[in-house]
């Protein structure tokens, strides 16, 4: 998760930290993986408690962010996130069935519960796709995008290591989500 404010040339990030959405204690971390190797009602309970595993994470995770933010005199009105391009069948089998639909239903259970706790949180939600978060951000802030890839490769400057590209992408639709807001 990163938090950031400003505009191009004074860009800030004012959180960046990792969400564990499932406690290795409580729900396997690749639970559609380990559902593929269960008879499908095993299967299906097991997602459908992931499920609600995640999501109350998630609400706690949301809320935290935001009480940190609004202790730094910070308001946030929208979260931005990068989502899947690849659509998920409602049929669990179906996904079970095929590596590349388990590896997008993970995605995709994660997604579903940021989105369900910011909504829960009454933030406003910017979805977008990894091929398309940096153009679409850079033209939000008017700013072409090799300029914007370089502006947040240098936030690790300010940040420190690890400064990586999921942490940068995260970087881009908060940007995106910040100009929409």
């Amino acid at each position: 998760m990163v938090a950031v404010s400003g505009s191009p040339g004074k860009i800030q990030v004012l959180l960046r930290h990792r969400i564990d959405l499932l406690p290795a204690d409580a729900i396997p971390r690749f639970v559609y993986h380990q559902a593929s190797e269960q008879p499908i009602a095993k299967a299906k309970e097991l997602v459908e408690r992931a499920t609600k595993v995640a999501a109350d994470a998630a609400v706690g995770a949301i809320e935290q962010m935001l009480q940190d933010i609004r202790s730094r005199g910070a308001t946030v009105k929208a979260c931005g996130m990068l989502s899947g391009s690849t659509s998920v069948p409602n049929d669990l089998g179906t996904v079970l069935r095929s590596h590349p639909l388990i590896h997008a239903a993970e995605g995709k259970l994660f997604q579903d519960a940021i989105v369900s706790a910011c909504k829960h949180c009454g933030l406003r939600m910017v979805l977008a796709t990894e091929r398309e978060v940096w153009s679409g951000a850079a033209k939000a802030l008017d700013i072409t995008e090799t300029g914007l890839h370089k502006e947040v490769d240098d936030l690790r400057k300010t940040v420190g290591a690890p400064w990586g590209a999921d942490q940068k992408s995260a970087s881009a639709v908060a940007l995106l989500a910040l100009r929409r807001a």
